[in-house]
Formats: C-alpha cells, sequence, structure tokens
C-alpha cells in the first residue's frame, strides 16, 4: 500500500468518492465539486447549495473540472441546483466542465437549462482534469474496425457483437 494513503497510526485511509470544498470570492460562492457526483453524493450538492440560498441575491459558481462521474443524479443535482438559486432570485454557474463533464450534459440534453462560465481555463488546470477525469464514453483512437453481426435471442434482426 502506498504510503500516502496511510495515516499516522498506519491504518488505511479511504478515498472518499466525493467531496466538495466551499470558498469565497468577493459576493460569489465557490463550490468545487471532487470526484464522482452520482446517486450516493448528488444529495449533497443539492443540499449546500439550500443552505446558500438563504442569503440574499445568492451567486453560486460550481467547479467541475475535477469531477471523475457524472450520473443521471448528478445532472438532476446541478439542474436542481440552479432552479433553487433562481427562485432565491440569485443565480448558479458552472465553471470548469471538462470535455468529459459537457459531454455528458450535451448528450443529456441540459446544457441549454445551464448557465455556463466559458471562461478560458487557467494554465496548469487541464493537465489536473486530464489526471483526474476519464475520456469520455466511445472516444477511441484506434483505427476503426468492422462489428461483427450476431442474431439476437428469438428474433431475425441482428445487432452488433
Amino acid at each position: 500500500m502506498s504510503p500516502d494513503l496511510l495515516s499516522d497510526q498506519g491504518t488505511a485511509l479511504i478515498e472518499p468518492i466525493m467531496s466538495l470544498t466551499l470558498s469565497h470570492d468577493g459576493s460569489e460562492s465557490v463550490i468545487s465539486v471532487v470526484g464522482e457526483l452520482d446517486m450516493s453524493t448528488a444529495h449533497l450538492l443539492t443540499q449546500l447549495v439550500d443552505s446558500l440560498c438563504r442569503a440574499p441575491t445568492p451567486l453560486i459558481a460550481v467547479d467541475l473540472s475535477a469531477v471523475r462521474f457524472l450520473g443521471a443524479h448528478g445532472i438532476s443535482a446541478l439542474l436542481r441546483s440552479g432552479q433553487l438559486a433562481a427562485d432565491a432570485g440569485g443565480q448558479l454557474t458552472l465553471r470548469a466542465l471538462s470535455p468529459f463533464v459537457r459531454r455528458v450534459l450535451d448528450v443529456a440534453g441540459v446544457l441549454r437549462h445551464l448557465e455556463l462560465d466559458d471562461a478560458p481555463t487557467p494554465p496548469g488546470a487541464q493537465e489536473r482534469r486530464d489526471s483526474a477525469t476519464p475520456p469520455p464514453c466511445g472516444t477511441d483512437t484506434s483505427v476503426p474496425r468492422p462489428f461483427p453481426s450476431r442474431p439476437l435471442l428469438g428474433g431475425s434482426a441482428t445487432v452488433p457483437a
């Protein structure tokens, strides 16, 4: 086991599935999400945003640069968080979307329902994101190959094997 995964007492430390960090940049609250935003963690983001929406005119940014996985519940949490901020007279903006996160939100058809900060990526941030984020599903840089077909069970149609 790697020494950096051991506590001072020599016991194994378990890396969390997701962590949220709250910081402030002037009047804007910045939530940094690291890890997986899925069924077991998405409610934590929504709860944090809900607590921030108690302030008058909340301005909230969610940094998604270190998100490794974004599931349906995570997408729902982002939409719900945006609605919570809007209902409170404020705004929630997504920033530092990795290509992976942008693709998931695009395929889900929700980009038009979210406020995006498309500011340029700070130097060095892309390297951190690349190491934390897997390539989008279906990304294959190898030479395309034909898929052999096999019959569906009980039918005459075929699907790729």
